[in-house]
């Protein structure tokens, strides 16, 4: 796409940018999950907390659990607190979307969306005590998160749920390839990504 999915000019931000200042306004703090230290990043609202993932490379399970140690090391944050998870090329992510999740945990380890049968873990909210159960997962060669959501307590969110949140589902829109960012900016730009 020409450059890194983060740095992508979204509206008047970046790819990253937007997220990152949706999600402070239903959540605190925020964990940016980068690469390594020399990946260098869109600007970002000064409240980010930076993490640098400590299996670059290994995939998203390793920085989810990256970003939760991140969270409990901060301090101010307990392993019962959850945490909402997606990547940096989700850029339709809404306070809506999170607070349903939150909302839907109850007792579970994770609150996932679950449209047709597919399990969305890159828009779900994960509790901050499942890291022991990732790590053991990572040393154990499971490094996908769809994988380790079989292991753990999930409560699926059903798309007639989700869509009282995001009514056409926008926010498991993730930017792959060039012509899914095309798609985005054109749903951005219209009005209707909003």
């Amino acid at each position: 796409m020409g450059r890194p999915k983060e740095s992508l000019p979204f509206g008047a931000n970046t790819m990253l940018g937007r997220t990152a200042e949706v999600l402070l306004e239903c959540a605190d703090p925020v964990c940016v999950v980068a690469r390594d230290r020399e990946q260098r990043l869109p600007p970002l609202p000064l409240r980010v907390v930076i993490a640098c993932d400590e299996r670059p490379d290994a995939g998203p399970l390793a920085a989810i659990a990256t970003g939760m140690r991140a969270l409990l090391q901060r301090g101010g944050t307990l392993e019962q607190d959850a945490a909402f998870v997606t990547g940096c090329d989700a850029p339709f992510v809404t306070p809506a979307v999170v607070r349903l999740l939150v909302g839907e945990l109850s007792d579970a380890a994770c609150a996932v969306p679950c449209v047709g049968s597919t399990l969305h873990p890159l828009c779900a909210v994960w509790r901050l005590s499942t890291l022991p159960a990732i790590d053991l997962a990572l040393q154990g060669g499971i490094d996908a998160p769809r994988a380790m959501l079989r292991l753990l307590k999930t409560r699926e969110i059903d798309e007639t749920l989700l869509r009282e949140a995001d009514p056409h589902l926008w926010c498991l829109l993730a930017c792959n390839s060039p012509s899914e960012y095309a798609a985005a900016l054109r749903l951005q730009g219209a009005g209707d990504g909003n």
